[in-house]
């Protein structure tokens, strides 16, 4: 009985030229590295919207009687907002994350209104936090939050200018008012948008806040800071992304690079195919009863 061909080479081969094919962009893809299907979100209920508006009310009316600088009556909306977040079911209206972030939100008020003595900046930031908090729950396309986009890039570059003119008290002042500016919307970035996201901003944040010593080298680090940090703003708010950094330049024709490329690839294998073939004159003996058959 005549076999042509090693079959150990024949799959060494077929392996390789498998290979190649994803090489050459066919469309091969290992099951690895194939995505998970997207598991089905919750949808909300009637009822959790109508909560969910009850509670956005009660906030706005927090938010217009500090404003009135009306204390008392404050810390009675205050407590109709904390009642209806209790009674309230997150699944569907926003991530875990995003529920922890308001019960925060309003745990933190409290103290502020049941202080001693009242601060009212802190109950004016307190309750814009709230606002716009219990808002990015019923409002998922358009949250008011998203107005303070304008106010993050100008702070941005507030920085880049202060790095540039080596202003250490410009970049102190640039720094903290970016900070102050992305607490307000934490609570709501945390409700509307990938947790990862918000953790990348508030990384950002920190280390911009650690490097204002005034030293060059601190200076030269906001510089390299500011285009990732604006990256990021743009992604959170939704705005049009563009890529700042590449891992390599690309070729002038990467149709052309790619096909030059395959083609060496598989000429390479075809001349390891040929050589296999060829391995004991392409015999390849196999024994049946004893026998030696060629």
């Amino acid at each position: 009985m005549t076999v042509f061909g090693d079959r150990r080479g024949r799959r060494v081969g077929l392996l390789f030229l498998l290979a190649a094919v994803c090489l050459l962009g066919s469309g091969c893809t290992s099951a690895s590295s194939q995505e998970p299907s997207a598991q089905p979100q919750p949808q909300r209920t009637e009822a959790q919207m109508q909560q969910a508006e009850l509670l956005n009310q009660s906030a706005e009316n927090l938010y217009q009687k500090v404003l009135q600088g009306d204390v008392t009556g404050s810390r009675t909306a205050l407590g109709q907002v904390g009642d209806l977040a209790t009674q309230m079911r997150f699944e569907g209206l926003t991530t875990v994350e995003g529920m922890n972030a308001l019960t925060q939100t309003i745990t933190e008020a409290k103290k502020v209104f049941q202080a001693v003595r009242y601060n009212p900046a802190e109950g004016q930031a307190a309750a814009v936090k709230l606002r716009l908090a219990a808002d990015a729950l019923i409002h998922k396309n358009q949250p008011l939050w998203l107005q303070h986009y304008k106010t993050l890039q100008e702070d941005a570059g507030a920085l880049e200018k202060a790095s540039a003119e080596g202003s250490r008290e410009a970049l102190r002042r640039s720094a903290a008012d970016l900070r102050e500016h992305v607490a307000i919307i934490h609570p709501s970035l945390l409700i509307s948008r990938v947790a990862a996201d918000v953790a990348k901003l508030d990384s950002l944040v920190t280390f911009v806040g650690t490097q204002t010593d005034g030293s060059a080298e601190h200076y030269r680090n906001v510089q390299n800071a500011i285009a990732p940090l604006r990256q990021t703003i743009d992604k959170l708010f939704m705005k049009k992304e563009t890529t700042a950094y590449l891992p390599y330049p690309e070729p002038p024709h990467p149709i052309l690079w790619t096909m030059t490329f395959g083609s060496v690839i598989l000429a390479a294998l075809a001349f390891a195919g040929w050589r296999l073939s060829k391995k004991d004159g392409g015999l390849t003996t196999i024994r049946r009863g004893g026998e030696e058959t060629f």
